[in-house]
């Protein structure tokens, strides 16, 4: 997977505007148009995946369109302490000006992908269920950073509230209160005009009455959410003997150490959003050679 170019300008743009990179006083103040530098971008921690590279890119090129950079790790490639990146040569005042802007997203994305890893690899070599991201990503980064969950071998979830419909808790309690006695009746409406228009239905249960209330809809998904291990496994099992088409995402506060034990589950989907929110900030750094 690969972001548009289009799309990686997009996110470069605005993080050097937002760093007033064009307008760099240190940097305008201390070198001249034909002063250039060259330095290489280094990894500073034990081991990660490698993502963002375009980006460093687009950052160095944005400065200095004449700069030359040459990646030493492949997208996705394994990297380990004292690791190169890429290297950059080009005029020092701008460098220096889109060295933040391409740590920044070096650094983001590539924790990214390194968590997202480490969940993957805690299924112990299982290929089921898939590890998903959630909505919880940083404003106006979301494209960015559900790229390194897939560059980390996760499967992003929705991209946002028009990719897929799923009712939730606060859905529900709020249609309980305007339609009273009436609500299940308006959910199985309001299921099937989404469905008609081939849109994917996803519910959230919270119990093993939730669980059936969202089979009694007919959903695609149904989301068992915060539940304790003894209800949950019945909870799957009840959706495997009554619906067995209908898949299954188990989400709510998984950390790494609960990817396992759920991996034995017949479950489709783990999501989390530790892989993104905690995801730690690579340790990188940009390196001047003389």
């Amino acid at each position: 997977m690969m972001l548009d170019k289009k799309l990686i300008r997009k996110f470069v743009q605005a993080a050097l505007k937002e760093d007033f990179a064009r307008q760099d006083a240190t940097s305008r103040a201390l070198f001249a148009p034909r002063d250039r530098v060259k330095g290489v971008v280094l990894f500073k921690g034990s081991r990660g995946i490698a993502c963002g590279l375009a980006f460093a890119e687009e950052a160095f090129k944005s400065m200095d369109p004449r700069a030359r950079v040459r990646f030493h790790v492949r997208e996705g490639a394994e990297i380990k302490k004292g690791g190169c990146l890429l290297s950059v040569e080009g005029r020092a005042a701008a460098l220096l000006s889109a060295e933040r802007t391409a740590l920044n997203f070096l650094c983001l994305l590539t924790g990214i992908a390194t968590k997202t890893h480490e969940f993957v690899r805690a299924r112990g070599g299982r290929k089921r269920p898939m590890i998903s991201d959630t909505r919880k990503t940083h404003p106006l980064l979301r494209g960015a950073e559900k790229y390194a969950v897939k560059i980390g071998g996760g499967f992003p979830h929705r991209g946002d509230l028009a990719q897929m419909a799923m009712i939730k808790d606060n859905h529900l309690i709020a249609l309980k209160k305007r339609r009273g006695f009436l609500w299940g009746e308006a959910l199985v409406h309001a299921v099937d005009r989404l469905k008609r228009r081939g849109m994917a239905v996803e519910i959230e249960a919270q119990s093993l009455a939730d669980v059936q209330a969202a089979l009694a809809v007919r959903p695609d998904w149904i989301m068992l959410d915060n539940m304790p291990q003894p209800e949950l496994k019945k909870a799957v099992k009840l959706i495997r003997k009554q619906a067995p088409q209908v898949k299954i995402e188990v989400s709510g506060g998984v950390g790494l150490k609960d990817v396992r034990r759920l991996s034995r589950l017949d479950i489709d989907r783990i999501s989390s959003g530790a892989i993104v929110h905690s995801a730690p900030f690579a340790n990188m750094s940009l390196e001047l050679i003389a």
